[in-house]
């Protein structure tokens, strides 16, 4: 937004008093990395203020990326910027604070002045993205408890199926020899009697089957939606 209010060359009041009040950090990085001026929200993400801007440059802030890597050991992202002259990022960088507490933020460079590198200038665009990556945070570990809860109850469900299944058998076999051998001695009453004791085993390994075919179901991990 600011970028496009700096190309349609808006009156430099007007473009004061948006730079002033505007929600995103923005700060003016020469190619000396020397940091010219900042508005109020990067004096909030970053814990520095105007008044220190006369002792401190671009360097205080020990850039990191995702990884955990020096971005400007080599080359200053903010001269890079200057220099190609190219935008870049937007880019997910850990600053330090004034305090020395890390800080994450989504971080744009805009080049300005950009016709003469020599006298060039950056604007730096900050979105304190902290709350969002505490967030991914907790739901990745939420994601990990939930697996290992699933880990257990694939486990229990593994267990009672061998378990319900050798307990069927039996008494299926069981109930089937007593009908084989003393049939006679059953009478018509007691082989109704066996007949409802195998179909009840029959019934049961039946319904622990689909039992354990819907917890399998609720295991299986869900596809994320498609853009």
């Amino acid at each position: 937004m600011i970028q496009a209010n700096l190309q349609a060359k808006i009156d430099a009041d007007v473009l004061d008093a948006f730079f002033t009040n505007v929600g995103e950090g923005a700060m003016v990085i020469n190619r000396l990395r020397k940091i010219i001026t900042m508005n109020p929200s990067a004096s909030q993400i970053t814990g520095w203020k105007q008044r220190d801007l006369t002792s401190i440059g671009c360097n205080v802030f020990q850039c990191r990326n995702a990884s955990g890597e020096k971005t400007c050991d080599e080359v200053c992202l903010a001269q890079r910027c200057i220099q190609t002259p190219q935008q870049i990022g937007p880019m997910y960088l850990r600053l330090t604070r004034s305090d020395g507490t890390p800080v994450s933020v989504e971080a744009t460079f805009f080049p300005l002045h950009a016709a003469d590198s020599r006298s060039g200038i950056c604007l730096l665009l900050l979105k304190d993205i902290t709350v969002l990556e505490h967030f991914d945070a907790s739901v990745r570990q939420l994601n990990q408890e939930l697996a290992e809860k699933n880990i257990v109850l694939r486990g229990l469900s593994d267990q009672m199926s061998v378990a319900w299944r050798a307990a069927m058998i039996d008494l299926r076999a069981g109930a089937e020899g007593l009908r084989a051998r003393f049939s006679k001695e059953l009478g018509e009453s007691g082989l109704r009697s066996i007949e409802r004791m195998v179909n009840a085993t029959q019934k049961l390994e039946t319904t622990f089957a689909q039992l354990k075919s819907q917890i399998q179901a609720t295991l299986q991990p869900r596809r994320k939606p498609t853009a």
